[in-house]
């Protein structure tokens, strides 16, 4: 198979951040696809990958959407040079590849749609190391501190204070440095600086690191338990707080010994254990995603589908159902009902508006889980809709559904946006982004589905009627875990009935927790059982008001999402961004009950392991750890 031609680009200047865009090239060449890098240029037979367009109206990516990546590599904090409506109005619209796992954890806040979080990682032969036949020796270098970047008060502070401790900076006050011109002041310079630009960020800038460390330099660089930050760069460099900075650095300029050091040991580290940019599965995201948008399938004649419906009498619209089931278009549809408890002339009501249907009737009432089973074992169509009484599918859904399902053959499930009196739910278009989301409060909606009837005869999922509420979520936790492929229509399609909150609130928290520690145990097939049963309990109605229960939930969630589990039924980051916000709400809990406090949070942050777990959300924490 001839794989797609990539075209990398980029605004920024080839000589500060070339290096950037060549990592995430070098990595596909290396998956054997064709490449090429063309700074500000575009390419509109290839797939673009966009590198620092973040002041560059939408209108202008129209024209090639959906054949191209933006890739972000600012931290999406107010008031940096990314935080203009261009770049914000670009985010929700484009597909993206974001560098930053804090700026994914807030892709909801941000307005991400088709977001992959895909980190810069570590390529040695993306820019030049040099040698250290070029190093220049301790007597040769006249500058004390360096610093470049864009200016912002807080690092102008620092700037100050190390020169009021008699320490001669360089700083590139104006614009860019010329590559000669950054080389030769970095040869020069004893000590360089890293920090924020801006206090609300805690991604620490690994562009610029990764620079400093191919000039084998000693680098003080501004560190806190919750930056975002392989810890390999964190054994590369001395990191301290802020208010340490200065410190560190007259420290750091007097000790010769420990900057020869850091010079000789840095990069090592980095070249040992940071990986490339894991593009690979990326890719793969998007190409699925690309072969699925409206423009590239092409509409099927006459799909047929089996709807079925189950009345049990409490409804007294139910006639309307198949009134606007019968309405829809272009396809051959095979209507079955099974009913419970309506009166003997509920069949000939129901022929009336549509005589080819097939009817099951019980004389008693029966849960909705076995109906539906007995329903599907009428089924003799191509594809399955479990309708719910009283949804409504909009006009063409079905049509639009089945051609997908036509166009790519590893889909079993195809789901859409669904409408609601609140807005739209734009459930997630992809496999892996959509199974994440049946862990979230608003998973997809079995009724939102068509079903491929081969999958479901092929697997033996069927409903459980020991659920009896949340039926529909045990039954797409069930095709989850039976190895369903998801897709998603992103347009309204679909309008649900308005559902009635579960008269018995425990119980039904009970049995949504049972389906997800399901999908869990199928996502994280190496966790010890015990582990899966209790990071289950996020999704539990009531927790122990116990901190020794919250603090064994955290470690037990942050070590599944961090220790190796092989393949990946999911991509890791989707997973954990979903068992993260969970547990962002347990921690919400605890802090309002006073269970809780400033002082334990940071004390769980001495764990790496959950540190890097909650990091990425430090923003969204009950209170922000590591500040007065």
């Amino acid at each position: 198979m001839t794989l797609p031609r990539l075209h990398f680009t980029s605004l920024s200047e080839d000589a500060v951040c070339g290096d950037i865009v060549q990592t995430y090239r070098l990595a596909a060449e290396r998956l054997g696809y064709p490449t090429a890098y063309a700074p500000a240029t575009v390419d509109p037979d290839a797939v673009n990958l966009l590198f620092f367009f973040w002041n560059i109206p939408w209108k202008n990516f129209a024209s090639l959407h959906p054949n191209c990546i933006v890739v972000n590599l600012e931290p999406m904090v107010e008031g940096t040079h990314a935080w203009n409506a261009n770049y914000l109005d670009l985010l929700p619209r484009c597909y993206l590849w974001e560098y930053s796992k804090t700026n994914f954890q807030r892709h909801r806040e941000l307005g991400y749609q088709n977001a992959d979080c895909v980190p810069l990682g570590w390529e040695p032969d993306a820019a030049r190391i040099l040698p250290w036949s070029e190093v220049l020796p301790e007597e040769a270098r006249d500058i004390d501190v360096c610093f470049f970047g864009s200016l912002t008060q807080r690092r102008i502070d620092i700037i100050d204070a190390l020169r009021s401790r008699g320490l001669r900076v360089e700083v590139t006050s104006s614009g860019f440095w010329s590559l000669e011109k950054r080389e030769a002041t970095m040869r020069r310079t004893k000590v360089m600086l890293n920090l924020h630009n801006w206090e609300d960020s805690r991604v620490v800038e690994t562009p610029r690191l990764s620079t400093l460390l191919r000039h084998r330099k000693a680098v003080v660089c501004e560190l806190y338990p919750d930056s975002e930050v392989d810890p390999a760069f964190r054994d590369a460099v001395v990191g301290v707080p802020y208010d340490q900075l200065v410190d560190a650095v007259v420290a750091l300029v007097a000790d010769a010994p420990r900057r020869v050091q850091l010079e000789r040991e840095g990069l090592d580290k980095i070249n040992a254990t940071v990986a490339p940019p894991d593009i690979g599965p990326a890719l793969g995201r998007y190409f699925a995603w690309r072969a699925q948008q409206p423009d590239r399938v092409p509409p099927v004649v006459m799909p047929r589908v089996t709807v079925c419906l189950t009345l049990d009498g409490t409804r007294d619209d139910w006639l309307q159902d198949l009134r606007d089931w019968t309405t829809q278009a272009d396809v051959a549809l095979e209507l079955v009902v099974a009913a419970a408890g309506l009166p003997a002339t509920a069949e000939d009501e129901a022929r009336a508006i549509a005589p080819n249907l097939r009817w099951i009737a019980l004389p008693m009432a029966c849960d909705r889980a076995t109906l539906r089973n007995l329903a599907l074992a009428q089924a003799t169509e191509d594809h399955v809709v479990f309708a719910v009484a009283g949804d409504r599918a909009l006009p063409g859904r079905v049509q639009r559904q089945a051609a997908l399902l036509a166009a790519c053959p590893d889909l079993d499930i195809v789901g859409c946006w669904s409408e609601t009196p609140t807005g739209p739910l734009k459930y997630a278009q992809r496999h892996d982004e959509i199974v994440a989301e049946a862990l979230s409060s608003e998973p997809l909606q079995l009724s939102a589905c068509l079903i491929r009837r081969r999958f479901l005869e092929r697997t033996g999922v069927r409903h459980d009627p020991e659920f009896s509420v949340h039926d529909d979520l045990q039954m797409l936790c069930r095709c989850i875990v039976a190895g369903a492929r998801f897709a998603v229509i992103p347009q309204v399609l679909h309008r649900p009935a308005p559902v009635e909150p579960p008269a018995d609130l425990p119980h039904a928290a009970s049995l949504a927790m049972r389906a997800r520690r399901a999908v869990l145990r199928h996502l994280l097939p190496r966790s010890r059982v015990a582990d899966i049963d209790l990071i289950a309990q996020l999704y539990a109605h009531l927790w122990p008001p116990q901190r020794d229960f919250a603090e064994q939930l955290l470690r037990t969630v942050a070590h599944a999402c961090i220790a190796p589990t092989g393949t990946r039924r999911i991509d890791a980051e989707m997973l954990t961004r979903a068992l993260r916000t969970e547990a962002l709400r347990l921690l919400q809990v605890f802090f309002r009950a006073n269970l809780a406090d400033k002082p334990w949070l940071e004390s769980l942050f001495e764990t790496p392991e959950v540190a890097a777990f909650l990091g990425p959300a430090a923003n969204q924490l009950p209170v922000r750890p590591f500040r007065d």
